[in-house]
């Protein structure tokens, strides 16, 4: 890129008043079609010596442009006169519309590249403007309320506080439960961000709420204000407000504000400008601790929640700390803060080497590639397993574990934290793969469960388990076809084992237990799964197979946070292995979107983990 000097940069001063200076330059660059141009505003006679300034990285909207820092100069310049916002270097680039701030599916128009690897390098040189997280912020309108919001979630160590504008963020976590007239791109706007055909989970690496949901713990220092017109007239409120709930039962702190009689057009856009930045200048300046007659106030009311029978709770409740009995805090996930660090969501590998390093630490062996069954044409590692076991195991209750993906992807090493948990606690854990769509359907994938669990009937006594106490766990495309399995008969007797050998079936977070009504709504990755054809949806729809006395084993069903269906069917299927006689129950994950369940599951302090070792244990005697 190229750096001009400051000086050999034209200055235009505002002539409304003095308090501030706009820069107007260009950027050469590679990634982006060049050069691009942007402006600066500076505080008055600012002269780039001293302390460094805080750096605003401000987006405009897709009709908007630079200028987007001319039309915003006087109400910084008033916040700056009446002290009501510190002096920072805020900087706005032109970018195309629809572009979202985010790298083209090509390639040939990366704008995420350019802002993160370029464009706040080159501002804090040129600017003098600080380099720390704590004075660096984003904050944007519309579009760019949309980029702001996708950067900061994407890259806190790099973000200290976002503020956004009415976003054109999703209602959904997934693109398939997204309504239509919320996609709010044009279908060639779609290919050229996502592809075609579209990238799902490349959509959802740069949706707010799903990057959220993937790993929330990154963005618990991360200050958050959003807020949107309730009368949108691009529907946007519909996304604001499922982020905001998102973050909220992910107890994400953030200040979010549905603003009454606004629209994403009009006179309320003033003062609704202003309180973005009245919120950045209190995450500036807030106190390094709260005031003494908070801290007062908290203290008498956690003692009186005490007295009342209850834990005493704070401002924003923790899943990495509780209160113990006597009202001091503690932490009683340690294994979880070692094992489970800020950057492992967005880091597969890194997940997979601290998820080894636990198993090791408590003595957990992995062997691995076992072969269940063989096919004619189908790759072994396909229908192999890998057992978790420990040298003083015997005669332990097996668990067996089906991973997700949709029917279509994933492995048996996304067991994760289990066996490190599992086994140190009395069971033999197995982890399986099985074939996929479109090389096999959903029932020839029920049988291969069903193969892996008669397999392990076989089998589990060499490696320290009870082949007549098998558990059958599966999370998401998994949890339906434990589900499946536990429920018809058929799968099993067919493997030469039966319901019988079920201690239970614990299936972690899956729609798809009532197959035929679920279809009438069903998105992409449902109707590909699935088919169109009713009759090929029997064998493995479980709600068709639950009767009274044919031995189903107890159930317990696990569901996420922050999917809007996600207790729809299972709450009903549920009561209705209830009605036949057969132990169920359900519950709901505080906090864990539908892949953190997954992926928290066997970590310590893990509310999930605690109710499923209850199930275990109950149904292992």
């Amino acid at each position: 890129m190229r750096l001009p000097p400051l000086s050999a940069c034209a200055l235009l001063a505002a002539s409304s008043a003095p308090a501030s200076q706009i820069v107007r330059d260009v950027v050469e660059t590679s990634l982006v079609p060049s050069p691009v141009e942007y402006a600066a505003l500076l505080p008055d006679g600012y002269d780039g010596q001293g302390e460094p300034l805080p750096l605003l990285l401000m987006l405009h909207g897709s009709s908007r442009d630079r200028e987007e820092i001319a039309r915003r100069q006087p109400q910084i310049e008033r916040l700056w006169r009446e002290g009501g916002l510190p002096e920072m270097v805020v900087a706005t680039p032109s970018v195309p519309a629809g572009t979202i701030y985010l790298d083209s599916y090509d390639g040939s128009a990366q704008w995420e590249t350019f802002l993160m690897k370029e464009f706040l390098p080159y501002l804090r040189r040129r600017f003098h403007a600080g380099r720390e997280r704590k004075t660096t912020m984003v904050t944007g309108i519309s579009m760019g309320g949309l980029g702001g919001l996708r950067l900061a979630f994407k890259y806190p160590e790099t973000f200290g506080a976002v503020a956004a504008m009415e976003p054109g963020v999703w209602p959904g976590l997934y693109w398939d439960e997204t309504p239509a007239q919320n996609k709010i791109r044009r279908a060639a706007s779609r290919a050229n961000l996502f592809g075609d055909p579209f990238d799902e989970l490349r959509w959802q690496a740069a949706n707010p709420a799903s990057i959220a949901a993937a790993d929330p713990a990154r963005l618990k220092d991360l200050a958050i204000y959003f807020e949107c017109g309730d009368e949108d007239g691009l529907g946007f409120q519909d996304g604001n407000e499922f982020l905001h709930r998102t973050l909220w039962r992910l107890r994400i702190p953030h200040e979010y504000r549905l603003v009454r009689w606004a629209d994403h057009i009009g006179g309320s856009l003033e003062e609704r400008s202003l309180n973005r930045f009245r919120f950045l200048a209190r995450y500036l300046e807030q106190p390094a601790a709260p005031e003494p007659a908070v801290t007062q106030f908290r203290a008498n009311r956690a003692e009186r929640l005490k007295e009342m029978g209850f834990k005493p709770f704070p401002y924003w409740p923790s899943d990495a700390q509780r209160l113990d009995a006597d009202g001091e805090r503690r932490d009683d996930r340690q294994d979880a803060i070692v094992y489970w660090p800020s950057d492992a969501g967005s880091n597969a590998a890194s997940l997979l080497r601290r998820a080894d390093e636990l198993r090791r630490a408590r003595g957990v062996a992995r062997i691995a590639d076992l072969p269940y069954d063989r096919k004619p044409g189908v790759a072994p590692e396909r229908l192999s397993l890998d057992v978790y076991t420990q040298d003083d195991l015997k005669g332990a209750p097996v668990i067996l574990f089906a991973h997700g993906g949709g029917w279509v992807r994933g492995g048996k090493r996304s067991a994760l934290f289990k066996p490190a948990r599992f086994v140190p606690a009395g069971y033999l854990f197995a982890s399986m793969n099985y074939r996929f769509r479109p090389d096999a359907t959903l029932v020839e994938m029920a049988q291969d469960v069903a193969a892996a669990a008669a397999w392990l009937k076989r089998n589990a006594d060499k490696y320290g388990g009870d082949g007549g106490k098998i558990f059958l766990m599966g999370h998401s495309a998994g949890a339906h076809l434990v589900a499946a399995v536990g429920t018809n008969e058929v799968f099993l007797e067919k493997a030469g084992a039966s319901l019988h050998d079920l201690a239970g079936v614990i299936p972690l977070d899956t729609i798809m237990y009532n197959v035929p009504p679920q279809m009438k709504t069903a998105g992409r990755v449902h109707r590909e799964a699935f088919g169109s054809d009713p009759a090929h949806w029997a064998p493995v729809s479980p709600w068709r197979h639950v009767a009274r006395g044919k031995g189903i084993p107890p159930f317990l069903l696990l569901i996420s946070d922050g999917r809007r269906e996600a207790a729809v069917q299972p709450i009903p299927f549920a009561a209705r292995l209830q009605a036949a006689g057969v132990e169920a129950e359900w519950f709901e994950a505080e906090g864990r979107g539908h892949g953190p369940l997954n992926a928290y599951l066997g970590v310590p302090g893990d509310e999930s983990t605690e109710r499923v070792l209850q199930f275990l244990e109950r149904n292992s005697r």
